[in-house]
């Protein structure tokens, strides 16, 4: 069992929960998923939650000190984080209070958390020393936060993108010195390119030859104007985005390419479990690339781990009838969503212990080598 909860530190400014994304409900012609005679809490299991942000104070400084994007802005009591002109988010204490999301693991009982940077990242930076500069700043921020509390937090980098060496040699370091254990690129880096550009070959070779999994995450997007009204961006937009980036690593050949590649497409998979047979079906008739792959699109989806934030009962049950419990992982995506809401969600499943016991610790501890 983990320690008890922690005291968080006292804070400055007032704590306003934010709930910013909407409930998604994936349906399809499939038979429904079987039902056990079990429960899911499993006494002295352990439990970690492979999607959760934080943003270090250093990183927060030094976007603050920006006057171009990526940039932080100081509202009332919240910081605005903006990405882009037409994208930014509101920075509340629990993305900037290490204590804060301690607190909150130990009121779930979650032992591990991996901690990531959120939107904006450093790939924003239009300068690639600024970009490549905040990358680092950022992962030493995380590295600073899980030393404070040993055992219970584990960093997933954040990369630049400005000079391709300079970005190797960073996710070296990060794995090497700082222990993280995986990598995490926004569906476009730099808020316009294309993942499966040929520039970014080097570092899939290294992170498939490191064993070091990918982690995609939306962000910023070529959309992003589309996304503007009505908080499109993260109810829908985020999750076709991500669902692209993972089509480019198929059909570009990037998986093809690097057969020991690892990645995590989280959010239950996006929209791609919904329709992976169409991608299929619609890629053997048109597409004009076949050379890159030699196998159906499904084959290389089928290597795709995921997460549990999905926000629906429905989706959820979906994505671990069309994923399985070998590839999920739980995961609470907090801030944005309180860890509660994704744990109730997994003690509502009706699946064998076995499974729960997967979903909870034990493809995380395989996939990130925990």
């Amino acid at each position: 069992m983990p320690p008890a909860p922690m005291t968080a530190t006292p804070v400055v400014f007032t704590i306003v929960s934010s709930h910013l994304f909407a409930s998604a409900a994936f349906q399809g012609n499939n038979p429904p998923c079987p039902i056990y005679d079990s429960t899911i809490h499993l006494e002295n299991s352990m439990r970690i939650d492979v999607q959760t942000h934080h943003v270090p104070q250093a990183y927060v400084e030094a976007l603050a000190a920006r006057s171009d994007f990526p940039r932080y802005e100081r509202a009332e009591d919240f910081w605005w984080a903006w990405a882009s002109p037409s994208q930014k988010l509101p920075m509340r204490l629990p993305a900037l209070d290490i204590d804060i999301k301690l607190a909150e693991m130990d009121e779930q009982e979650i032992d591990i958390a991996l901690i990531s940077i959120n939107i904006p990242g450093p790939d924003l930076a239009k300068n690639p020393q600024d970009a490549d500069e905040l990358a680092r700043i950022g992962n030493d921020g995380l590295a600073e936060a899980a030393a404070r509390h040993p055992g219970r937090f584990r960093g997933v980098a954040s990369l630049g993108f400005g000079d391709m060496d300079a970005t190797c040699r960073e996710l070296e370091r990060c794995v090497n010195e700082l222990d993280f254990v995986g990598l995490q690129v926004f569906a476009y880096i730099g808020g316009e390119r294309y993942i499966d550009d040929a520039a970014n070959e080097p570092l899939w070779g290294l992170l498939a030859e490191r064993g070091v999994p990918l982690v995609l995450h939306p962000g910023p997007s070529p959309s992003g104007p589309h996304y503007e009204d009505h908080w499109l961006g993260p109810m829908i937009g985020f999750m076709f985005d991500e669902c692209l980036a993972a089509l480019r690593l198929i059909l570009g050949g990037v998986l093809e390419r690097h057969p020991d590649l690892k990645v995590l497409l989280p959010h239950g998979g996006a929209s791609l479990p919904l329709f992976i047979g169409r991608v299929d079906n619609l890629s053997s008739r048109y597409r004009e690339d076949q050379d890159l792959i030699t196998r159906d699109p499904s084959e290389y989806f089928a290597r795709f781990h995921t997460d549990t934030v999905v926000h629906s009962q429905t989706a959820l049950e979906f994505s671990l009838r069309e994923m399985g419990a070998s590839r999920m992982m739980f995961a609470s995506d907090a801030p944005w969503v309180p860890v509660k809401r994704h744990a109730e969600m997994m003690d509502a499943l009706d699946i064998s212990a076995e499974d729960a016991e997967r979903i909870w610790s034990g493809t995380a501890k395989e996939f990130f080598e925990l």
